[in-house]
């Protein structure tokens, strides 16, 4: 008889998201099920990143997972994708997302976590009281504080603090990052949007997480504090629990070695809820305790409250109205500018306007180094461009400048 101990990995997870109190629709996304928890944000235009998140969120679920490589090929599929969409669809140019993901993988016959990342979505740890992010975020400002340049206080307060460096669908190709871990009992593993660690401290976060409260129950509590703070973006939250158990090696095993407690979660709104097994309905348990919005761009679903109807509405169609025209003003230019040593183009007024921040449209190759002393105290500030192609003939100009010797092109 073997007596090797054999040890199963059984998982409990729950989730919530909410648009919050500004933004007009929820263009993040979220997935859980079967061994697969992933988290995106959207990124572009009134519809773009509902639409990219979801889509990338979608390839990655349909897409063959059971090993690290065809994870990391499911991320790159999502990648491209997206960016074809974009290019298709003129509506959508632009458009990109966050997607970060843990997974339960196959290796050397044991059960290990997989954590795949692009953007600034976070992955957190909370093991022994202590809270670790584990990824890490992929924007400008947050390259600027790894290199020292820039503290975590004025980090918090950049104008470009939420301008990222890498997103699913921008370019043909993406760089992944990827972690390998042990499942530890009782680890507690957090995914979610910057929604929500831009209005929340990871000490906050951590006094969240280590309640003896379920995942949802906490998922649902973090998602509301956020929005309690100012709620001035999407918040997604979703939350796994780890335990490691060991078993008799003569008593069957379930079949995949691994076991869940909960039905599957998709903030997909085009996409039905449908739990497995004879799980709990969670997805019914997070429509009716979390007071999820979502939107997406097929289908719109309107839940109206009781109370005063027309003061309400008037209220609506004026803060709309004049959202709309801030919005229309905020995005009808372009600027070159400087972001992370590179000269790029960017969509929206220098240093954004109210909630409406600047948008990358354009990577060049062009250094900060290449440049002539004159070019690069202009572009200190950005150079404001009345549109696109205007701003392109000034980068094609920049270009014809550049000091010789140090161009790496």
């Amino acid at each position: 008889m073997n007596s090797t101990p054999m040890r199963r990995l059984r998982l409990t997870w729950g989730g919530a998201t909410d648009q919050g109190r500004i933004r007009a629709n929820n263009q993040d996304a979220m997935y859980a099920d079967s061994g697969l928890f992933v988290v995106a944000d959207g990124m572009g235009g009134h519809q773009g990143g509902e639409v990219a998140a979801n889509l990338a969120v979608r390839t990655l679920t349909n897409a063959e997972r059971s090993d690290r490589e065809q994870l990391r090929e499911a991320v790159a599929e999502a990648n491209r994708v997206v960016h074809q969409t974009a290019l298709e669809e003129a509506e959508l140019h632009g458009m990109g997302t966050t997607l970060t993901t843990l997974a339960v993988s196959q290796e050397a016959n044991t059960h290990q976590f997989v954590i795949l990342n692009v953007g600034d979505s976070r992955v957190y740890r909370h093991r022994d009281g202590q809270l670790e992010q584990l990824t890490e975020d992929h924007s400008y400002v947050a390259e600027l504080v790894r290199r020292g340049e820039l503290d975590d206080d004025a980090a918090q307060a950049h104008p470009y603090r939420n301008m990222l460096t890498r997103a699913i669908g921008v370019h043909a190709e993406v760089e992944i990052d990827e972690w390998l871990l042990e499942p530890v009992s009782g680890d507690r593993f957090m995914l979610c949007s910057d929604g929500l660690t831009n209005e929340l401290a990871d000490l906050e976060i951590a006094e969240q997480l280590r309640f003896d409260k379920d995942p949802s129950t906490t998922a649902k509590a973090l998602v509301g504090l956020a929005n309690e703070r100012g709620g001035r973006d999407n918040s997604t939250v979703l939350i796994v629990d780890v335990q490691v158990e060991v078993i008799d090696p003569d008593e069957p095993p379930l079949s995949s070695g691994t076991s869940e407690s909960q039905g599957r979660i998709s903030s997909s709104p085009d996409e039905a809820n449908t739990p497995i097994g004879d799980s709990e309905n969670f997805s019914n348990q997070l429509e009716q305790k979390s007071n999820t919005k979502k939107r997406s761009w097929l289908s719109d679903r309107v839940h109206v409250k009781l109370g005063a109807v027309i003061i309400s509405l008037v209220l609506l169609f004026s803060s709309a109205a004049m959202v709309t025209a801030i919005g229309l003003y905020a995005r009808s230019s372009y600027h070159v500018g400087i972001v992370a040593n590179h000269v790029v183009i960017q969509k929206g007024r220098i240093g954004g306007l109210l909630w409406f921040e600047p948008t990358l449209e354009h990577w060049t190759d062009i250094q900060t180094v290449q440049l002539a002393e004159q070019d690069r105290q202009r572009l200190a500030n950005g150079e404001q461009m009345l549109d696109l192609d205007n701003a392109k003939t000034f980068v094609a100009n920049l270009r014809s400048r550049l000091v010789k010797g140090v161009d790496g092109s």
